[in-house]
């Protein structure tokens, strides 16, 4: 049985553990392997156990566990950090270890995130995907459409990135 609950403090190693494996597993060939290698599984958990301490109310950090209570995925959203006319609303990450893919915890994740953030101000919800991901098919099985595209620069490297959106915030019951 999966479950999908808030993030706590202690969650921190738990979440920069799925954050490392999954931009690693997700961003060979899309990201510079040199970046890849300089995300460290004693950073991330500084930068989330940081962001968890402090949390900005505005942000909804979501865990997706397995039947051994591990954590296995995780999700945040909030008020959307770059304009995409019609989306006031982003989920701005979705990851889930590699073993634990196509078994529910992303769809929950989303399904979750995408709940909490309807109940606020603002109609729409968009997700910024790096071109080549192969989460993109995730999103438009999800309803998702291309709304939106920018290039981004990660490790001085100009990046594609495509925004998929949902002109009303999904609510699943």
């Amino acid at each position: 049985m999966l479950t999908i609950r808030p993030a706590e403090a202690q969650d921190a190693a738990g979440i920069a553990n799925v954050h490392v494996k999954t931009w690693r597993a997700t961003y060979t060939g899309l990201l510079p392997a040199s970046y890849l290698k300089t995300l460290t599984l004693e950073s991330r958990s500084i930068t989330w156990a940081r962001m968890l301490k402090n949390q900005d109310p505005d942000l909804v950090i979501l865990v997706s566990e397995n039947d051994d209570g591990d954590i296995v995925g995780f999700g945040s959203g909030g008020s959307i950090r770059s304009v995409v006319p019609g989306h006031a609303q982003e989920i701005s990450a979705l990851y889930v270890l590699p073993g634990y893919q196509r078994a529910g915890h992303g769809r929950r994740l989303f399904m979750a995130t995408a709940n909490r953030l309807a109940q606020r101000d603002g109609e729409g919800l968009a997700v910024w995907v790096l071109e080549g991901n192969p989460s993109a098919e995730f999103y438009k099985k999800l309803g998702g459409e291309v709304v939106s595209c920018r290039t981004i620069r990660i490790a001085g490297t100009d990046i594609e990135e495509i925004a998929f959106g949902w002109p009303e915030i999904p609510s699943y019951g």
